[in-house]
Parts: C-alpha cells; structure tokens; sequence
C-alpha cells in the first residue's frame, strides 16, 4: 500500500512542476502576459 502511495505522491510531485515549468516559461514571453492582461482587462 505504501509503494502505491509514494508512486501517487511522485506523480502529483512530476505533474505539478510541469505545470510550475510552463508557467515560468510563459513569463518568459512578454507579449503573451500583456495580451492576457489586456483580455482579462476588457472584460470589466
């Protein structure tokens, strides 16, 4: 049971620095955090 949880927790662990990778490669591209920041501003 214990091996089960501990390959769970490494794949949560793999999938969550994917996503913390992907996040940090997208501030790498500032035109990308302006034109978010533009749509999220036309909607008010």
């Amino acid at each position: 049971m214990s091996m089960r949880r501990s390959v769970r927790q490494g794949l949560v662990g793999a999938v969550v620095a994917v996503a913390l990778g992907l996040v940090f490669a997208a501030y790498l591209q500032p035109g990308l955090i302006v034109d978010l920041g533009n749509r999220l501003w036309s909607c008010f």
